[in-house]
């Protein structure tokens, strides 16, 4: 292997047989890591989609030859499609455009598809569509808003690909994998509308050519029609198989597309690496027609309509039985058909879509008993992250919290200290020994230091506000790591103890809340009080009517306050008597649980004592049948007995009468007739 060259040596003719070079785009070796291949090769495609054009990723090769382990990865060395996922997202952040990105999982085996990520038992119909293109009626598209929704639902897939099979190597070396991400892009004025499709493809075992597997027999043939120069021109078999009409686009089509051909260096895989560099060739000849997806779909949905209503009025206007009006009337189902879709492909239509196959999934994962499987490794992985961003979030409140403690600390010391220089300034002033320009200073230090307490007091309430974000934001990724948990959680007590937990946690920030509002009251209370202090500190008097008013203002407070801590009194006494009723409401509805645990053990144990009732009588029963049986059975032998014995003598005794007879004619052999009443009764 150099450079975009790799030579291949048949190893059965003892090192002198025939080598065969190919030229790629580039080769690698196996310890070339695969984050290097996707910067290489990878990276500049994705750009391309978020131009708007399609792109494609075929993986083909040999089974455990690394198809599989190059797109996936592990958790050490993340694979083409983690990355992506991440790198997808990265761009989308960077740009202006607003954005939607749905993503679909299929599998095809032999002529079956299957909706990974939803496995209903609908039927999936390959069609095509104007704005779409070729695309499969019934898949199911979800909505995703993160790199992590990606690698969460191209997870779930694989997991419900395996649990899906009885027996998974053979189902893996022959079934075909489709991962679909599209992303659909606007202006922030809704202009430039874009839609672009990432397809991921990971192939069956190229050793199903051998085995004449009709998607890869066909595969073959169509890049072969397009790639080998001898070939060019002819008919290209897209519609032979369900794989390769799915992938007309990738292969010749609207499409940028890069095939990854993985193979083997061990010699005995000579035959199957062979077949996949040949058929690797014939992809690197293939010719794509690429272009830039504009959105179009407001024009489309109107040309649809139109058409419609032209159809509708020739059909009104002619005679149903000709066989031009029949494909009119085809023509005409189909364009509805593909109405009714383009009204699907609003954002606000695919949102809905999304959120219902939700709902859905979990229902047809839960009727195959695969739920929990496919579900258990992401939330497992998700409550990680959640755990590991908790922890940082948990670090930075200890953060903001000490730094709260400390500019708390400092902006009381400065009160205390405000404080102090008025007192001394007023001391000053009444005994009339200072002069003015020390009068001037101690009042600019009052000032100054009044200024400081200012600035310390809004500082000191911004962490306050970043502590408050903090805390919501932990209180986010809780509630999102409880609805994870309860999609697979079924029990009542702990889910009970659960919700107590958290009314108490709720309980415990509130106080806090409280505590903080009331000391930021406090606060003012003390800067208007030293405002106060110092204003009469540098002479200044109220006149009757403001004293006046100021008492009014001071008796309305205090009247507000009365009311405000009447209506938390009442809160209060609302909050016990509700918690009184909830815990009573629990005990009862638990009480009633357990009585009708009770009523279902005792129902299935009065079932239970009347099918042992029942089974008794039974087998009383068949016993005296079988004894009755027996009996007759004996008699019967017995009788039969008898019978053999009166059988035997009757043929003894017709024996010896025979004889008799047969002596007397031997000895006079004289014919003559029997009577007729003689030989009845003989």
């Amino acid at each position: 292997m150099a450079g975009d060259k790799l030579t291949i040596q048949n190893p059965q003719q003892g090192g002198a047989g025939k080598e065969s070079t190919f030229v790629f785009d580039a080769s690698y070796f196996w310890d070339v890591r695969t984050s290097q291949i996707f910067k290489e090769q990878c990276e500049p495609l994705l750009k391309k989609a978020m131009e708007g054009i399609n792109v494609a990723f075929l993986a083909y090769g040999q089974t455990n030859s690394g198809k599989t382990h190059l797109l996936t990865g592990s958790v050490e060395s993340p694979g083409i499609v983690p990355m992506l996922n991440r790198s997808l997202f990265k761009h989308l952040g960077e740009s202006t455009n607003k954005y939607l990105v749905t993503v679909s999982h299929l599998e095809i085996f032999d002529r079956t598809m299957t909706d990974l990520l939803n496995p209903h038992s609908d039927a999936m119909k390959i069609r095509q569509h104007p704005q779409l293109g070729i695309y499969v009626d019934g898949l199911s598209e979800f909505v995703v808003h993160s790199g992590e929704d990606l690698a969460k639902y191209y997870d779930q897939g694989n997991r419900a690909r395996k649990a899906g099979a009885s027996d998974v190597r053979k189902h893996r070396a022959r079934a075909h994998g489709i991962f679909t991400i599209t992303v659909e892009q606007k202006g922030q004025n809704g202009s430039h509308a874009l839609r672009s499709r990432i397809q991921i493809i990971d192939l069956a075992g190229s050793e199903g050519v051998q085995n004449e597997d009709e998607g890869l027999v066909t595969f073959g043939n169509v890049i072969r029609a397009l790639g080998d120069p001898r070939s060019k021109g002819g008919h290209v078999p897209y519609r032979n198989s369900i794989i390769t009409r799915l992938l007309q686009d990738a292969l010749g089509g609207n499409c940028s597309s890069l095939v990854f051909a993985t193979v083997s260096p061990a010699d005995t895989c000579y035959n199957e690496s062979q077949n996949t560099l040949e058929h690797a060739q014939y992809c690197r000849n293939i010719e794509n027609v690429i272009k830039k997806n504009l959105d179009d779909s407001d024009r489309l949905r109107n040309e649809l309509r139109e058409e419609i209503s032209r159809l509708r009025e020739k059909l009104s206007a002619s005679n149903l039985s000709d066989p031009s009006s029949k494909e009119d009337v085809s023509r005409m189902q189909d364009l509805i058909k593909d109405l009714q879709v383009a009204k699907t492909q609003t954002w606000e239509a695919k949102e809905r879509l999304s959120m219902q196959y939700e709902e859905d999934r979990k229902l047809n994962l839960a009727k195959k008993g695969i739920l929990q499987w496919v579900m258990a490794e992401s939330l497992r992985r998700d409550n990680k992250q959640i755990q590991e961003r908790m922890m940082v979030m948990q670090n930075e409140k200890d953060l903001l919290q000490t730094e709260y403690k400390e500019k708390r600390k400092l902006v009381d010391s400065l009160k205390e200290d405000l404080q102090l220089r008025i007192v001394e300034y007023t001391k000053m002033a009444e005994s009339g020994k200072a002069t003015e320009e020390e009068t001037k200073a101690k009042v600019n230090a009052i000032h100054e230091l009044k200024e400081k307490v200012k600035r310390e007091g809004e500082s000191l309430k911004e962490v306050k506000k970043q502590l408050k974000e903090l805390q919501d934001r932990q209180k986010k990724e809780k509630e999102d790591m409880r609805s994870q948990q309860s999609d697979l959680q079924h029990n009542s007590e702990l889910r009970a103890l659960a919700r107590a937990e958290e009314r108490k946690k709720l309980e415990a920030e509130n106080a806090l809340m409280l505590e903080d509002e009331l000391e930021r009251m406090k606060m003012e209370v003390d800067h208007q009080k030293a405002e106060i202090q110092l204003k009469n500190a540098e002479g200044f008097t109220y006149s009757k009517d403001e004293a006046m008013q100021m008492e009014i203002n001071l008796a309305r407070e205090r009247e507000e306050r009365r009311v405000v801590t009447m209506q938390l009194q009442a809160i209060d006494a609302e909050k016990k008597l509700v918690l009184e009723e909830l815990k009573e409401s629990y005990n009862k509805h638990k009480e009633e649980l357990e009585i009708q645990k009770l009523q279902n053990f005792q129902t299935f144990r009065n079932y239970r004592e009347v099918f042992e009732e029942q089974k008794v009588a039974l087998e009383q029963r068949y016993r005296a049948l079988l004894e009755d049986a027996v009996q007759d059975a004996i008699f019967l032998s017995s009788r039969n007995s008898e019978l053999e014995l009166e059988n035997q003598g009757l043929k003894q005794g017709r024996r010896d009468s025979l004889s008799g007879d047969k002596c007397v004619r031997n000895c006079n052999p004289v014919h003559f007739s029997w009577p007729t009443e003689f030989l009845v009764d003989q």
